[in-house]
């Protein structure tokens, strides 16, 4: 909803940095409630159609609010990676959201990217080539660096969830002020984001596990090479140096609910 609004690939839409809105978040939302077979008795009303795009977006979250409290939770969850390239405007139209980078390898990224595009050429076109991936992940990784300038991101390493999965989510809970609870530790069920058109995602079952790199196996030497010399590394060597010094090596630009209520803190 908010790439339709903002920019599928990065740069914001001329009528976005205008403030108007073309309402292709709204038909998002719609298309959106077919999806996951929400029925029109079982959902509020759909927002009107706006002008202005500030109006619009909050008549969105005010309509996944309502949402979520009908099915009696009280916090919703948007996956979309690409929202880092628009992480500080969403977060200027919506003050309460918060924002969890999970950043990876630039090298397991790009072979991950390339393998995926190979083995679904018909989904992924365009991809198999690794200056692709390279572009992807110097791009988020920017965006990242940059975000943890503001208040409302939570920063923190695949690699390290992947490892000592318990440990960070604890870490994570704590700094959302959520409860842990032990099906966090379990892949797929409720706790699930896999689509069922999503079949280049292999099913996983049980705990998390670190995933053996690809990198060797994807590029040659000469292929390895250019990407490494193509990665913006310094971006993440800066994130990791945050990550280093922060409780369970997750880290927080403040402004969290659990931080926004602890004793002393501004409301």
């Amino acid at each position: 909803m908010f790439l339709r609004a903002l920019g599928m690939r990065g740069p914001v839409l001329p009528w976005a940095r205008l403030g108007l809105t073309l309402g292709k978040e709204r038909k998002s939302l719609i298309r959106l409630l077919q999806q996951v077979g929400v029925t029109d008795a079982e959902a509020p009303p759909p927002p009107p159609r706006r002008l202005r795009l500030r109006s619009s977006i909050q008549d969105v979250v005010r309509f996944l609010d309502l949402l979520t409290l009908a099915e009696g939770k009280d916090i919703w969850l948007e996956k979309t990676p690409r929202h880092v390239l628009h992480a500080s405007r969403i977060r200027r139209m919506v003050p309460a959201s918060i924002f969890i980078h999970l950043v990876r390898s630039g090298t397991d990224v790009v072979a991950s990217i390339v393998d995926r595009a190979r083995r679904h050429p018909e989904r992924f076109r365009g991809q198999e080539d690794p200056a692709y991936g390279v572009r992807q992940w110097n791009r988020s990784i920017r965006a990242t660096a940059a975000a943890m300038e503001d208040p409302g991101h939570l920063v923190l390493r695949y690699e390290r969830l992947a490892a000592h999965p318990r440990e960070t989510l604890r870490a994570i809970c704590a700094r959302l002020g959520i409860d842990f609870q032990k099906e966090m530790l379990e892949a797929g069920g409720k706790t699930g984001f896999v689509l069922e058109d999503e079949v280049w995602k292999a099913p996983r079952r049980g705990p998390l596990h670190p995933a053996a790199s690809k990198y060797k196996d994807v590029f040659d030497e000469p292929a390895r090479r250019m990407i490494d010399e193509a990665l913006e590394e310094r971006f993440l060597s800066r994130i990791d140096g945050r990550l280093r010094s922060a409780p369970g090596q997750v880290w927080t630009s403040g402004n969290t609910p659990a931080e926004r209520d602890s004793p002393g803190s501004p409301p």
